[in-house]
């Protein structure tokens, strides 16, 4: 029984992400503190006695919270503790320590997954199809060996951090130049990748990948450019009302495609979840060559579950509301347990 429950929702605070930005709709999209209380009041409508919590830098105090509050589960939205993306996976692993039950995945796909240019190599392991990249820890001396243009991200950051329009470089000396900028604004290598410029679909996935809780795909959906001005979906596009490109990307779901595209998303989309070890729910994003052959482009094993996101939208054109997702999530991570 799931009702009576004490599920602490638990949150990363972006307070200090968000210092720079004044604009109060913008604020309000990429707080997570704005999904923890829908979640809460989700899980509470269905009567589980849930309570959100903020991912502080005490992990000691958070730790008597949960015990004061008698939680039974964790409903895992921690994102960035101590305001790191890097650290996405020591907020599951210290649920873990603690013998709570927690949602989503684990540390170990938390961790790999965050690492794109990793992700990458296993998928080509495994012959799926990704775009071919070099990793850069610093602008290259030399020719690159990729066909232009190129994309230029963040090997390491999540939500479309580090990307914009200015990505997408055309030759070598834009490539050199792109680098550098990611290396010195975000301390880390740069994934430089071949540009496929195609449809763009993604694909959500609930269960634990076993044989009481087996993988399911949801219905496949894609981002709409209707301006061909927009080449990426940027941070801008995902986060900024007052950006053009906005509204000049959109979702449709269920994506508007054949039935032979819609089992290939559905079957790479499930191969993905086996072969990183996926459980509770994830999503799995694509775009396609000029010639509709598929790619992966990434593999978000913690992808924004807030009521207007991909995946609650997904799940309605499933004929899940959003608080049958909520709670479908809080029974996977329950039907795990303690891990």
């Amino acid at each position: 029984m799931i009702a009576g429950k004490k599920v602490a929702v638990l949150y990363t605070s972006v307070e200090e992400s968000l210092a720079g930005i004044v604009d109060p709709k913008m604020r309000e999209s990429m707080d997570l503190a704005v999904s923890a209380r829908s979640v809460t009041d989700a899980l509470g409508s269905q009567g589980v006695a849930a309570r959100y919590f903020a991912f502080g830098k005490d992990v000691v105090a958070l730790a008597e919270s949960f015990r004061s509050f008698g939680a039974e589960a964790v409903f895992n939205l921690s994102e960035c503790p101590m305001n790191s993306a890097q650290k996405e996976p020591h907020g599951a692993a210290l649920l873990e320590l603690l013998k709570l039950p927690y949602t989503g995945n684990g540390p170990m796909a938390l961790a790999v997954c965050n690492n794109k240019a990793l992700t990458k190599r296993i998928l080509s392991s495994h012959g799926i199809a990704t775009p071919s990249f070099r990793l850069f820890p610093s602008p290259p001396q030399r020719l690159s060996g990729l066909s232009f243009p190129v994309i230029v991200k963040p090997s390491k950051e999540d939500g479309s951090a580090g990307i914009t329009e200015d990505s997408v470089v055309d030759d070598e000396a834009g490539l050199k130049e792109r680098v550098a900028h990611v290396v010195e604004k975000y301390n880390q290598e740069a994934l430089v990748e071949e540009y496929v410029g195609g449809r763009e679909f993604n694909v959500a996935v609930l269960g634990n990948g076993t044989a009481e809780e087996p993988y399911r795909a949801f219905p496949p959906a894609e981002l709409v450019y209707r301006n061909r001005k927009w080449r990426v979906c940027s941070f801008e596009s995902k986060w900024d009302p007052n950006h053009p490109s906005f509204a000049e990307i959109a979702p449709q779901c269920p994506a508007d495609i054949s039935d032979g595209m819609r089992a290939g998303l559905t079957e790479m989309t499930i191969e993905c979840a086996r072969i990183f070890g996926l459980c509770g729910y994830s999503r799995v994003d694509f775009r396609t060559n000029m010639n509709g052959k598929l790619f992966i482009l990434e593999v978000n094993p913690n992808p924004d579950i807030s009521p207007d996101a991909g995946l609650a939208r997904a799940a309605r054109t499933e004929g899940l509301s959003y608080e049958a997702l909520v709670l479908e999530i809080l029974r996977l991570g329950l039907a795990r347990g303690a891990r």
